[in-house]
């Protein structure tokens, strides 16, 4: 299966209007060619090429690789029967998820390779995708550990807030633009915020509550021998 909307309806999972929309227009993705991005990622990540690129230790995969990681790990047989679409991984491997809800909502899942439980971050793809944002503009240390400014990683956080707010609903598009009416004149360059910690809490409370609790993960590798 070639395409995450195969990958959906393959697992009974609903694909979110706003990812599909993310990846028709390219934005998840880091071009044709892998290296010349990687030659220019710092230029690339500076203007939300692809989105998300505020956010600590997110990488995107593609349809093929979400497949990939089913077929290995991330499926019913494997998962005590849970179902996932993976969307993106961490440096390490762990897949960010999405994963029926008990509601009949289609909400996102950390699911770490190497731990034997894992829960549900937010209650929808939207959900992840506004309190990314709202996270980030409320810490960019990583972005100072790697080499940027105080400045850049405001630049960084607020390409990405102008390209992803307007797939989001209207409630979170309003929320994030009072978050950047209340940003700090200047970035804070010893606790790398833009915001408030009060800024991001009212931010943060549009949020639904997440009511799924804990669920049992298997390991990567212990998947094969099952």
């Amino acid at each position: 299966m070639n395409t995450f909307s195969a990958l959906a309806d393959a697992g009974g999972i609903a694909l979110p209007a706003t990812l599909r929309q993310l990846i028709d227009a390219g934005w998840t993705g880091y071009g044709a060619d892998i290296e010349a991005w990687r030659a220019d990622w710092k230029a690339r990540t500076l203007a939300a090429q692809p989105v998300l690129s505020c956010v600590y230790d997110l990488e995107w995969i593609d349809a093929k690789q979400a497949g990939e990681f089913i077929g290995e790990w991330l499926n019913p047989a494997f998962q005590h029967g849970r179902r996932f679409l993976p969307f993106a991984q961490t440096g390490a491997g762990d897949a960010y998820c999405l994963t029926p809800l008990a509601n009949g909502g289609t909400g996102v899942a950390l699911v770490w390779h190497d731990r034997g439980s894992s829960r549900i971050e937010a209650a929808s793809f939207d959900a992840f995708v506004y309190e990314a944002l709202v996270r980030s503009a409320a810490d960019f240390s990583h972005l100072i550990d790697d080499d940027f400014s105080p400045a850049e990683a405001v630049q960084c956080v607020a390409a990405n807030i102008a390209a992803l707010k307007g797939y989001l609903p209207e409630a979170m598009k309003a929320g994030l633009e009072c978050m950047l009416a209340d940003a700090l004149p200047e970035p804070n360059e010893k606790e790398a915020v833009m915001i408030g910690e009060e800024t991001a809490q009212a931010a943060l409370a549009l949020l639904p509550e997440v009511e799924d609790a804990a669920f049992a993960v298997v390991a990567r590798w212990e998947c094969g021998e099952r």
